[in-house]
């Protein structure tokens, strides 16, 4: 099964490769991140989380929908269906 975050990448006719727009209902997570990788901001966080926690709850639960742009910058593209299917999952997929 190919990777849901890759079927948004389309190659053209000439070869380059253009991200399809995200579809209405996907999940935008995106984060920033400073030269010493240490976490800037990230999007959606829970108030009763760190940045550094949330974004190790969003790869634990969603990587394959992770995807790395370049100036310390990246997204999590997380389908809607996904979320509604498990509404807890990534937000609790690391506790206890």
């Amino acid at each position: 099964m190919p990777n849901d975050a890759a079927a948004h990448r389309q190659p053209s006719d000439d070869g380059v490769v253009t991200e399809k727009p995200a579809v209405a209902g996907d999940v935008l997570v995106h984060v920033r991140f400073y030269p010493n990788t240490k976490i800037a901001s990230i999007g959606e966080k829970p108030d009763d989380l760190s940045a550094s926690e949330w974004f190790e709850r969003l790869l634990g639960a969603a990587s394959p929908h992770y995807e790395v742009l370049a100036g310390g910058r990246g997204f999590f593209r997380i389908p809607r269906s996904k979320i509604d299917a498990a509404p807890n999952s990534v937000v609790n997929s690391a506790a206890g």
